[in-house]
């Protein structure tokens, strides 16, 4: 499976020769980057710096390429951190300063981040299981029982893995190579007055659009729709017409009456789109077995679906703009209540070790002068940079081109200024279709029931009901 022939966004790290396998290898110093045919990649190097952008990356505040942009700022570390906040897409930076390294993920990390300390320096990798491999790492006992102690998606907390020497590089942080030691990013070292939604959309929607552009150009691209607030948000971005085709799953348990079968033929209708209903595949032991610990059969299943269908498309979600966009995880619950213990609850895991690990994230916060709550960077971190992240490695195994529009910090860090008692309504979702889109606003959104509201658009209702669920479905685990 290393670098396997037909994945995307597989690279691997180190300093000695990997035999074995069919790979792409360009030399940084003293470390090899193997990649490939599959991955994107261009660097840049001249005998004090190199710069290698594993994956595809656009600059976000001018026509320049986004090499170009961190050249730039090539004259440290902290220069081309804070030029990378102006990047968006899905990458992995690799970087030499004279004799020092350092490793960098875009926004959310989507191409996961794994590495180790190795007897000739660091190996790191876009798959843990090839580091355990080449390493000889054989998985943890009490590790493994906080992957086991939750539910189906088997979601890691914080940097953890199931080796004991395998760490993952979550978002906001960069990997000092050297020193083995991973750097917290400040996005926001003062509190900054909040906006509105309307001004959060307008300032973001430059940089959404110009991304968005540059996948058009790079791909044939294709894009999901339900009947949800998301998809619709995406869609009024891509300006669908009938050379981008749309479509909505089909799974097994839906009837012509579920509103994602029923909203999203209206809108189809009503926007005149290339529309398309998938069904479900069938998933072989095979197919389960090498994605064996990454979120589960439906997961895998739904990559596998959309592979069949847009294997040759690349294929635009949009799990941002609900993470961070509406708060989908924490509403408006009171800042107080930001504790190892809700974490765990949206973790979905039931063990003492991931509370343990969700308590060293939140210290490890406090630590610094950052100002973005600790809810959003949960959303951001552990929902994105671990969950996410997951989904994304499923997609690169099956060789699935799939991207987000929002993945960038420029457009992540305007989104959390806005109160998040206006973005639990949804207020950024409908700033931006109301900006590019109005017609999308006419057909309703999929209708909440009573319970539902009263849960999600109250913040302590929404908490105890969350408490609620988790002590639930831990008592079914046992």
């Amino acid at each position: 499976m290393f670098l396997g022939e037909s994945s995307v966004f597989s690279y691997c790290i180190c300093k000695r020769e990997l035999f074995g396998c069919e790979a792409v290898r360009a030399r940084v110093g003293e470390y090899h980057v193997y990649t490939n045919r599959n991955t994107y990649f261009e660097y840049r190097e001249d005998p004090d710096v190199s710069l290698f952008v594993i994956g595809i990356a656009a600059c976000l505040n001018g026509e320049e390429s986004a090499l170009d942009w961190l050249w730039k700022h090539k004259q440290s570390i902290t220069s081309i951190v804070e030029a990378e906040k102006y990047l968006g897409g899905k990458y992995v930076l690799f970087i030499r300063i004279k004799d020092s390294y350092f490793i960098l993920g875009d926004a959310t990390c989507s191409i996961p981040v794994f590495y180790a300390k190795c007897d000739d320096g660091v190996i790191c990798s876009s798959i843990g299981n090839q580091i355990a491999e080449e390493q000889g790492l054989s998985v943890d006992s009490a590790l493994l029982e906080i992957r086991e102690g939750g539910d189906s998606s088997r979601t890691m907390p914080y940097d953890y893995t199931i080796w004991k020497g395998i760490k993952r590089l979550l978002p906001n942080h960069y990997l000092d190579v050297n020193r083995l030691c991973v750097i917290r990013m400040i996005n926001q070292p003062v509190l900054l007055s909040p906006q509105s939604a309307e001004q959060a959309a307008e300032i973001s929607l430059p940089f959404i659009k110009r991304l968005a552009e540059y996948y058009m150009r790079k791909f044939s691209v294709a894009c999901a729709l339900t009947s949800g607030r998301d998809s619709r948000a995406v869609l009024s971005v891509l300006d669908c017409s009938k050379d981008i085709p749309i479509y909505t799953m089909k799974h097994n348990e839906f009837s012509e009456n579920t509103p994602d079968i029923v909203v999203p033929k209206q809108i189809a209708a009503r926007a005149n789109l290339d529309y398309h209903q998938i069904n479900d595949v069938d998933l072989t032991n095979e197919d389960i077995a090498e994605a064996d610990g990454l979120l589960g059969k439906r997961t895998l299943m739904l990559a596998h679906t959309i592979n069949k269908h847009f294997g040759n498309y690349a294929v635009i979600n949009g799990d941002i703009i609900g993470q961070v966009g509406k708060c989908s995880l924490h509403r408006d619950i009171p800042l107080c209540y930001a504790t190892p213990s809700y974490f765990l609850c949206k973790l979905h895991n039931y063990t003492k070790g991931a509370k343990v690990a969700l308590r060293e994230w939140l210290q490890d916060i406090r630590k610094t002068e950052e100002k973005v709550n600790s809810f959003d960077l949960f959303s951001i971190e552990n929902r994105m940079g671990v969950w996410a992240a997951n989904e994304n490695e499923i997609y690169n195994m099956v060789g699935q081109y799939y991207l987000n529009i929002f993945n960038s910090r420029s457009i992540i860090y305007e989104w959390t200024r806005v109160n998040r008692k206006e973005r639990k309504l949804s207020a950024i979702h409908i700033a931006i279709i109301r900006s590019l889109r109005p017609e999308l606003l006419e057909i309703p959104f999929e209708p909440a029931g009573v319970c539902e509201r009263i849960l999600k658009y109250n913040g302590l209702t929404y908490l105890i009901a969350s408490y609620l669920k988790h002590y639930f479905e831990k008592i079914k685990k046992r």
